[in-house]
């Protein structure tokens, strides 16, 4: 699973790939479930009735979706993302979308027992089975069940905020839990990341960056989220700008995108 993640970026800094190592991701993974392949399409795994297909999809690192809608994401997808943040010892982190756990338990493994995790889940069923895992791999995260866009307030200020599920737009609420010099990453539109800066000021701001998914090319899907974030006509009249120009601002009345640096706004 780690060679093919470092076949598709720079290789893992060594915090990830020993979190990686450490927590194993079949602890996380359904006995039943459907995986997704290179092509975007899904197909049923049964570690009961095919065990060898189970496991090739577990350590390949395709994502996989539980019956219960519950995801454990792309090995890579996850790898991209933890980088992302750089989460150290010590810190105290907000994860939204605890899933099936396994993220959870490698932000556990990543900031030690000086930091704490506390990981938001909307869905209660889903939060119990997570707790389970996370219980039988020894991770002690603080579960909570409600809306991850309003995170945990009680729990704040945040040194970190990692968001699960691809997100649209950014609610303030987690830029007004996290102190100021603190990092917000999520994935943005299923197929980018974004990192965003705290500032002093009360705002956050950053960049888009592209996500190792491995199960689909990634040119498309940033023409679909860049249209979706400027309008078709707006991106023309820019150049059709990549991920790498682009960039946005949270602020308490909303967000705006930017091109190239935070001061030329366009949309």
């Amino acid at each position: 699973m780690i060679a093919a993640i470092n076949d598709h970026r720079p290789p893992l800094t060594r915090p990830i790939e020993q979190a990686l190592r450490g927590v194993p991701r079949h602890w996380f993974v359904p006995p039943v479930g459907e995986a997704f392949g290179d092509d975007g399409c899904g197909a049923p795994i049964d570690r009961d009735t095919d065990p060898p297909a189970w496991w090739d999809a577990v350590y390949a690192g395709r994502p996989i979706v539980a019956p219960d809608g519950s995801a454990c994401p792309a090995a890579g997808a996850v790898a991209d993302l933890l980088e992302l943040l750089g989460p150290v010892p010590g810190q105290k982190v907000l994860e939204v979308g605890t899933g099936t756990g396994w993220t959870t338990a490698l932000l556990c493994r990543l900031v030690g027992q000086s930091g704490s995790v506390t990981s938001v889940e909307q869905d209660a069923a889903v939060a119990e089975r997570a707790a389970k895992n996370l219980a039988a791999a020894g991770a002690l995260p603080h579960l909570v069940v409600g809306d991850g866009a309003a995170g945990c307030p009680e729990r704040a200020p945040y040194d970190r905020v990692h968001v699960t599920d691809a997100v649209r737009a950014v609610p303030y609420s987690w830029v007004e839990q996290a102190r100021p010099d603190a990092v917000i990453v999520c994935g943005f539109g299923g197929e980018h990341a974004l990192r965003l800066l705290v500032m002093a000021d009360g705002t956050a701001s950053g960049r888009f960056s592209g996500l190792t998914t491995m199960t689909r090319p990634q040119g498309e899907p940033w023409i679909t989220l860049a249209t979706a974030l400027l309008g078709p006509g707006t991106w023309r009249t820019w150049g059709k700008p990549g991920p790498e120009r682009l960039g946005l601002t949270v602020t308490p009345e909303g967000q705006r995108v930017w091109l190239d640096h935070p001061e030329q706004v366009i949309a």
